[in-house]
């Protein structure tokens, strides 16, 4: 019981944030774009299924995920853009530009979403290994951010708390557009 409370403990404070992310890197912004246009079915199919009222699903085979997917796409290009836009997809300078912001909010760990649409294995891949090459160097091992978290977890530094009201929609004003298709009667 006692190595339990000790581990529960070191939870309560460690200061680690972890995001996850789209992310697709190439040699080229646009290059990168075209290869995670799929991106954002990861995202779409947990609304399609999240929005349901009653957490009523489709009966099976009655839909087509990837098809819905793309009708959504074609009725909200703004909310497909402004997704892409959010996550780690470009050229390795993009990448670089985007993590080092969230370098300076202190995110500990980024979870690469690569696999998301209909990316083939080869554009993972050469998306890992460039990311790896050109851009993860640069943020390994940070002396700033041990430092800040050592000034946390020894109470030097507070953390202010930070008001959530405005996050407790749980899927946001886009998710308006997602709505499970009603199977046919059969």
């Amino acid at each position: 019981m006692t190595k339990r409370l000790h581990k529960l403990a070191d939870y309560e404070i460690n200061p680690n944030m972890a995001l996850v992310s789209f992310f697709m890197c190439a040699k080229t912004d646009e290059e990168a774009r075209a290869r995670a246009d799929g991106a954002t079915f990861f995202q779409f199919a947990l609304r399609f299924y999240g929005a349901a009222q009653n957490r009523q699903r489709p009966a099976p085979y009655t839909v087509n995920m990837w098809d819905e997917y793309n009708k959504w796409k074609r009725d909200n290009p703004e909310a497909q853009e402004a997704a892409l836009r959010g996550g780690l997809i470009g050229s390795p300078e993009t990448i670089r530009r985007k993590l080092k912001r969230f370098q300076s909010s202190h995110i500990d760990q980024v979870i690469l979403l690569n696999q998301a649409g209909k990316n083939s294995h080869e554009h993972i891949c050469e998306s890992l290994e460039l990311f790896g090459r050109e851009v993860m160097p640069e943020f390994q091992n940070d002396p700033a951010q041990a430092a800040w978290k050592q000034g946390v977890m020894s109470g030097e530094i507070k953390l202010e708390e930070i008001d959530t009201r405005a996050f407790t929609d749980r899927y946001g004003k886009l998710a308006n557009n997602v709505a499970p298709v009603k199977a046919a009667a059969g």
